[in-house]
């Protein structure tokens, strides 16, 4: 249906008005960002976070202690990732117990090393999901350069029957065609957003 040519010329105004609204705002804040330090405008908005919630402030990392084999068997070369199979290998830590799949083929990019699937639950049953406890345990059990994912599948194969989490690694992958090209890691006192403190041996050298 055509609208009438008044409220056609009230629409086209209205959209001039907002266009010219947002580029006043631009303008507007392209002048804040000239004048003032941006260094200085984190440093307040971190300050305001920090007092509204200081229990976040005080968050820290710890480095994972290292995990320990509990057994390791060598796989066997029938098994199949689409297929349930006893771990090839256990470990554990003074937080975590993993279990560990190798298999020979890999099912989703087809790449020459195979797939490790990495099983991952807390000794005190807890919904424990640390990033950066997870980063350390795959550096260790396939490798500081194998990526990994953790998958969220859809409702109609979702598997939740406890506090159980999943990595799969692909060795034979130099990179996932995903995310950033670099590395970039910044503590607390130096990111541009709310950040815990690093480990020691978390910090860019």
């Amino acid at each position: 249906m055509r609208l009438p040519e008044d409220v056609r010329e009230d629409k086209e105004m209205l959209n001039e008005t907002l266009l010219l609204a947002q580029a006043g705002e631009v303008k507007r804040r392209m002048r804040d960002y000239a004048a003032n330090d941006a260094r200085m405008e984190r440093d307040k908005l971190i300050q305001i976070w920090r007092e509204v919630h200081p229990e976040a402030v005080g968050e820290s990392s710890a480095a994972l202690h290292p995990l320990v084999a509990q057994y390791v068997h060598k796989p066997n070369p029938k098994d199949k990732p689409e297929v349930p199979c006893e771990p090839h290998e256990e470990w554990f830590n003074d937080v975590y117990h993993l279990t560990v799949r190798r298999y020979s083929r890999d099912p989703v990019f087809g790449s020459d090393e195979g797939m490790i699937q990495i099983g991952i639950s807390s000794l005190d049953g807890t919904a424990r999901h640390d990033w950066r406890d997870f980063q350390a345990i795959k550096n260790q059990i396939a490798g500081p350069e194998c990526e990994a994912f953790e998958l969220y599948p859809a409702e109609s194969r979702l598997l939740d029957p406890s506090n159980y989490y999943t990595l799969w690694c692909f060795p034979g992958i130099k990179r996932l065609k995903i995310g950033q090209p670099i590395r970039l890691v910044l503590d607390a006192d130096d990111a541009i957003a709310p950040q815990r403190q690093l480990p020691k041996t978390e910090k860019n050298p």
